[in-house]
């Protein structure tokens, strides 16, 4: 049971922050248009044909696997509020200590625009709630049921 209730926090997690960045991969042009041609600058950007969409498109799934057994690690532990609030204060707390500072260091280190930092910023607060939330709703539903059985 511990093994399928990894996997299906896994599947849910690395589901959920997919879906967010391919909401933000649509919306990113529409609301900040220009931020395109900064993607497009090949001093700053890797082309996006090649390995780099593959590796894009396979990482939140390959990343919701250690998430969600830190989150059920730390929940077994009690280290967390069951259920949806437990799973965003986790996820929140792992933006703040994981990814947070690796955008601050990247606007000290290379030469992207601020804004670019922001959306990145924004895009990984909403992913790692998103699926924080997801995988706490989740975990729930796979804790063990006492048996009726006599």
């Amino acid at each position: 049971m511990k093994l399928n209730r990894w996997i299906c926090c896994s599947l849910a997690a690395g589901i959920t922050m997919f879906l967010v960045g391919v909401v933000f991969y649509f919306l990113n042009p529409l609301l900040i248009p220009h931020l395109e041609e900064q993607f497009k600058n090949v001093d700053l950007f890797r082309d996006w044909h090649g390995w780099t969409w593959k590796y894009m498109v396979i990482h939140p799934f390959v990343y919701a696997l250690v998430f969600s057994a830190v989150f059920l690690w730390l929940r077994k532990a009690n280290a967390f509020p069951p259920g949806v609030y437990g799973g965003a204060v986790f996820g929140w707390g792992v933006f703040c200590v994981g990814s947070l500072p690796v955008f601050l260091l990247e606007f000290a280190s290379f030469q992207v625009s601020t804004l670019i930092i922001i959306s990145w910023i924004v895009q990984n607060l909403c992913q790692y709630l998103a699926a924080g939330m997801v995988l706490g709703a989740i975990a729930e539903r796979f804790r063990a049921v006492p048996s009726t059985r006599y």
